[in-house]
């Protein structure tokens, strides 16, 4: 994929979360959709940053995309995704021998696990980046 069409996809789904952002606060549901915005002002800043970081290191001779990243980035999402599958299989297990169904909101559950996996796979992140 080019980088064009990588840019042109990355700019739609921004897009999209801004819509939704936006769609949301028309809605009523105003927290969230605020929440929405400002992820979707944060990102947009976050890729920015980025954009121009990797043009100055090109701009001085230097590889922005090198090897390491690759392989501490592989870890992490190796180690998150174990992690998050043995905590789920845990949960699931403890959840059905502790007797009484709790009925709670699949999205809002599905958001929090979402939240934990990501938590999960910044600690790895960072500690193979300590450790490579």
């Amino acid at each position: 994929m080019s980088e064009k069409t990588r840019r042109g996809l990355r700019g739609l789904v921004t897009l999209m979360l801004l819509a939704c952002g936006v769609w949301q606060v028309i809605a009523g549901e105003e927290a969230f959709g605020a929440g929405l915005i400002g992820a979707t002002v944060c990102v947009s800043i976050v890729q920015y940053r980025k954009r121009k970081r990797i043009k100055e290191l090109q701009a001085k001779g230097m590889n922005p995309e090198d090897e390491r990243a690759y392989a501490i980035s592989y870890k992490a999402g190796h180690s998150a995704l174990n992690t998050g599958i043995m905590l789920a299989a845990l949960y699931v297990l403890i959840g059905s021998m502790a007797g009484p169904q709790i009925t709670v909101n699949p999205y809002n559950f599905l958001g929090i696990c979402l939240a934990i996996v990501v938590f999960i796979y910044l600690i790895f992140y960072f500690y193979y980046n300590s450790k490579m």
